[in-house]
């Protein structure tokens, strides 16, 4: 067979052959066919094999490039530059873009990216960019994104490993116990912190305090990075001990300093702040005194003088209504309101007048009530978890605050939604209430006959009125109308009647004598908490633990180991009280912080639970430990109690 050659010696235009074995030098502009028979060619650049087309350099097009004409969309390139116009309708993928990307359709400028969504298998570097999506995939060679600012960024996707100049933070994995609710025992001893990587002891601080409308406030505790616990080795969580016992039902906030912890390429934990409720897991509600109306829940109407419990468990706080109408109110840790007892007027909330010897839950009033409750003689309210405010019961001089004398038997909304939720925010007195907002704003309605409202007059209002003044913290009312009210300075404030030195300035009116319409101060700044009794006396706390009472004292209930009255404040012994509660007719119970309960004054009717019917003039402590909140109201008493 014969073989036809050729020897080129100067460029040529098209050379077509078969079989054409060339063993000089080819200069050519392009080259048609495979290309299979080819040898000593130092770049396949331009070299076209059927429809697509397979670059081993860079491609320099100078023309509009679109798919299907000599260029398809499923093609894979080193490096793609172009210098015209691109079209894709597919993907490209590619190991980086260089040039202004001016040609590119989908990405205006790889200066500034502005798209829907992009993966990065490769780098992106970036000035700035608007992305909605980012999500960020690792190469297999550890190649990332490089990103000076991206905004308007609304996700980003995966660890976040290789991304710099992006809010990159070392997120928490896991609490312990949960900081996402309302299940953080009272009793915790810790919070830990688990995370998905290892961490480091970074620098800064740690930070419990109390949270009012979700902001920090009062600090209760401070952990530098040295008196946290890492664990395990590698660390990958820590614990912060907590010195003291949180307070049940109460919002705290946990924050944490920028740079508390690192991981293991120096990235930080950025600043975070938690806001968390405390509960108790399992407590029981304990009551005790005159059971008149199936009013302690007991399902009978007996009396007892020393606790028993109330059916069902997880109750939060109890009250009691004065003793003209026989009624009482349970909050539980699930939101739900229950009441029981006599309802005349429809103060129990269930749409109807009939009495009940067992809880029942309030009718139609969901799961969202706090402990900010409140049982007037004939009407209750209470706080919702949304700030509003909730009336019904008796329309008597007004007090479920409705601006009508129509008796409601199911609860109605009083205008407004910044009402202050938990303990002492909401107090009644006999036919009126006073109620703290969120702005510390302080409000009152109801019943005026000795200026009991503070508003410097003696009318009634069937509406909420405000009292002059700002920055109000607690308040505490009576069925007397002596008021009295704390600061957030930590002043303490009375008004209304003065009988036997009851509002304690030094002044003993006998008889009637004088009145207050509006507030003056009791000597001191450092106030914590305050009741006020019927039987005209008051109990207060200060920020010390220090348990102070003035005015009537003829049951012993000043706890001063004699019947004296005292127009000013005299201390009761002891230095760890909590809470202090007082009932209708000299009884008083109070909390110390040690979880023991405590009772003194009249016990005619079991109302200090000491197992008989005598007072005492000095307090006596009810058996039992890991008491929580103490409730009173008329002649009995309710506390709840740590059943773990």
């Amino acid at each position: 067979m014969s073989q036809t050659k050729a020897q080129l010696v100067q460029p040529v235009g098209v050379f077509t052959g078969t079989g054409i074995n060339v063993t000089g030098v080819i200069t050519a502009t392009s080259f048609v066919g495979s290309g299979e028979g080819l040898t000593g060619v130092a770049s396949t650049d331009n070299i076209i094999t059927g429809t697509a087309a397979t670059f081993n350099n860079t491609v320099q097009v100078n023309s509009t490039l679109t798919a299907n004409s000599g260029f398809t969309t499923n093609a894979t390139n080193t490096n793609l530059k172009v210098t015209g116009v691109g079209t894709f309708a597919g993907a490209v993928t590619a190991a980086s873009f260089s040039g202004d990307g001016s040609g590119l359709t989908g990405v205006a400028n790889t200066g500034f990216i502005n798209a829907e969504q992009l993966t990065v298998v490769g780098v992106v570097t970036a000035a700035t960019g608007n992305i909605g999506n980012l999500n960020i995939t690792k190469s297999a060679a550890g190649a990332g994104a490089t990103v000076g600012s991206f905004t308007g960024v609304t996700t980003y996707y995966g660890d976040g490993a290789n991304l710099a100049g992006v809010g990159y933070s070392l997120a928490p994995w896991n609490y312990n116990p949960p900081l996402y609710g309302v299940d953080l025992p009272v009793t915790a001893s810790g919070i830990g912190i688990t995370f998905n990587r290892k961490i480091f002891a970074g620098s800064g601080n740690m930070y419990l305090k109390i949270a009012n409308a979700g902001v920090g406030g009062t600090e209760i505790q401070r952990w530098g990075i040295s008196s946290v616990t890492l664990a395990p080795d590698p660390p990958t969580s820590f614990t912060a001990t907590i010195l003291s016992s949180l307070e049940i039902f109460k919002n705290y906030q946990l924050s944490i300093d920028d740079g508390f912890f690192v991981d293991s390429g120096g990235k930080s934990l950025v600043g975070l702040a938690y806001t968390f409720t405390t509960v108790n897991e399992l407590t029981g509600m304990f009551v005790w005194g005159n059971g008149y109306k199936g009013v302690l829940a007991q399902n009978n109407q007996v009396q007892y003088s020393s606790p028993v419990q109330v059916p069902g468990g997880n109750f939060s706080y109890g009250t009691f209504a004065v003793p003209n109408e026989e009624s009482g109110a349970f909050v539980r840790s699930d939101g739900t309101l229950w009441t029981m007892g006599q309802s005349s007027y429809g103060q129990l909330a269930h749409n109807s007048n009939a009495t009940y010897s067992s809880p029942v839950q309030v009718y139609g009033g969901g799961t969202t009530w706090t402990d900010a409750l409140a049982c007037s003689n004939a009407s209750m309210a209470c706080v919702k978890s949304d700030n509003t405010l909730w009336t019904w019961g008796a329309s008597s001089y007004g007090a479920p605050g409705q601006n009508t004398s129509t008796s409601r038997s199911s609860p109605t909304q009083v205008p407004g939604t910044t009402w202050s939720t938990g303990l002492n925010k909401l107090s009644a007195g006999d036919n009126n209430y006073i109620a703290v907002k969120t702005d510390g704003t302080l409000w009152t309605w109801g019943s005026n006959g000795v200026g009991g409202l503070g508003l410097n007059n003696m009318t009634n209002y069937s509406s909420p009125k405000q009292i002059a003044g700002t920055n109000w913290a607690t308040v505490a009312a009576s069925g007397w109308q002596g008021t009295a009210a704390i600061r957030t300075d930590g002043t303490l404030w009375v008004w209304g009647h003065n009988e036997t030195g009851m509002l304690g300035i030094n002044e003993s009116a006998p008889g009637n004598g004088t009145q207050y319409s509006s507030p003056i101060q009791v000597p001191g700044t450092t106030w914590s908490q305050v009741a006020v009794s019927k039987a005209r006396y008051m109990l207060a706390i200060r920020t010390d633990g220090t348990l102070w009472g003035w005015g009537k004292n003829t049951d012993g209930s000043l706890g001063q180991g004699s019947q004296t009255n005292y127009s000013s404040p005299v201390q009761v012994p002891g230095t760890t009280w909590k809470r202090v509660v007082v009932e209708y007719n000299g009884g008083v119970l109070a909390t110390k912080t040690d979880g023991t309960l405590w009772g003194w004054g009249d016990g005619g009717q079991g109302q200090i639970a000491q197992n008989n019917e005598s007072a005492y003039s000095s307090p006596r402590q009810i058996p039992g430990t890991k008491w929580l909140t103490v409730g009173s109201g008329g002649m009995r008493g309710c506390c709840t109690q740590d059943l773990l």
